[in-house]
């Protein structure tokens, strides 16, 4: 099985935490396969990224059916491979982008062929559009729509909602240790293909996105309404943004994962990730399917961060969000949970 920790908050968690590439473990042929992956990202040095994209199809929506974008007119979609072609052939990663004009690209999905996450996160382009279809239904227009900046993006191409972004920030850069030198090149690398933004006042909002998910639900709320100007808001979660808060704030929110082989008895699974968690010291976690055969765990190493605003939206253990007393859960799309947050006036 595999486990993956961040820096944690608390010093029991700290005792914990160990290097990136240290902790990885070695059980079966899925995890092999994980260490064939990592040692294929062994650092090369220099100041080039150790990477390229290689655009492979260009298009209307019409020319990628497996994207499910027919009712997106409009929209030009690409499709590119994260290639390493020095050690490897295949494709680290392939994904696709939406883009309308001349606008920066838009991430539409990131299919990680990996174990480990490299660079970015993505939902599934099936729960994005199962997302955007009922966000261009439910929510009135002239509401804000608050979430991560890369969701605020995707549903801003997708249904011309209001969000806080109109622009790429490319942050969080989700880095393996072994590129860790080669940061700046990649940095630069992922700024000019993205046509990252330098507006510090996107980057400004980003950072109070984060601070209220990292604040008491209270606390929380009222940053979120600070955003949205006081009006109406619905603030939309997903469980990668627990890991990217993680990866941008390591010493106030610890999180780390476990990967469970045999993920097609996920209900069998559960007991397993329950004995792992306890004999472990954690509390908190939340499990999902990251792929046909594995169940990741995603567990918190700090004890105070089950009180944080991310964790109590998200479906982990010690959560409830229908006990929330200012945010109101309205849906949920595939792996997004979606909430309601009233102007200050409503809030009683």
């Amino acid at each position: 099985m595999a486990e993956n920790t961040m820096p944690p908050s608390s010093k029991e968690g700290t005792n914990k935490a160990l290097p990136l590439i240290g902790i990885m473990l070695i059980a079966g042929g899925l995890l092999l396969l994980g260490w064939l992956a990592w040692a294929l990202l062994s650092p090369a040095g220099g100041e080039k990224a150790p990477y390229q994209y290689k655009k492979v199809a260009e298009g209307k929506v019409e020319v990628f059916p497996e994207l499910g974008l027919d009712a997106y007119e409009g929209i030009t979609v690409r499709k590119y491979e994260l290639l390493a072609e020095e050690v490897q052939k295949e494709p680290l990663v392939e994904l696709y982008t939406g883009s309308k004009g001349n606008r920066a690209p838009v991430l539409l999905e990131w299919k990680n062929n990996l174990i480990e996450p490299l660079l970015a996160i993505s939902s599934t382009i099936e729960d994005l559009t199962k997302l955007a279809r009922g966000i261009a239904t439910h929510v009135p227009s002239e509401a804000m729509v608050l979430s991560w900046w890369d969701t605020s993006r995707r549903l801003e191409l997708l249904t011309g909602v209001n969000t806080l972004f109109n622009g790429n920030l490319a942050e969080p850069l989700l880095i393996p240790a072994p590129w860790a030198d080669q940061r700046k090149a990649i940095e630069s690398l992922e700024h000019e293909f993205w046509q990252v933004t330098n507006s510090s006042e996107a980057k400004t909002r980003q950072k109070r996105v984060a601070e209220a998910l990292l604040a008491s639900e209270t606390e929380g709320a009222s940053i979120l309404r600070e955003l949205s100007g006081g009006q109406e808001a619905y603030v939309v979660v997903h469980w990668s943004d627990a890991y990217k808060l993680g990866a941008m704030e390591p010493k106030r929110f610890g999180i780390g994962y476990k990967d469970f082989p045999g993920g097609r008895q996920i209900h069998g699974l559960i007991p397993h990730v329950k004995d792992w968690i306890t004999e472990n010291g954690y509390e908190s976690y939340l499990v999902h399917r990251s792929d046909e055969d594995t169940i990741r765990t995603y567990f918190l190493t700090g004890g105070t961060d089950k009180n944080a605003l991310i964790v109590k939206l998200l479906p982990f253990s010690t959560s409830n969000p229908m006990e929330l007393e200012v945010l109101k859960l309205v849906a949920q799309y595939g792996s997004y949970w979606v909430y309601s947050l009233p102007p200050a006036n409503d809030a009683g």
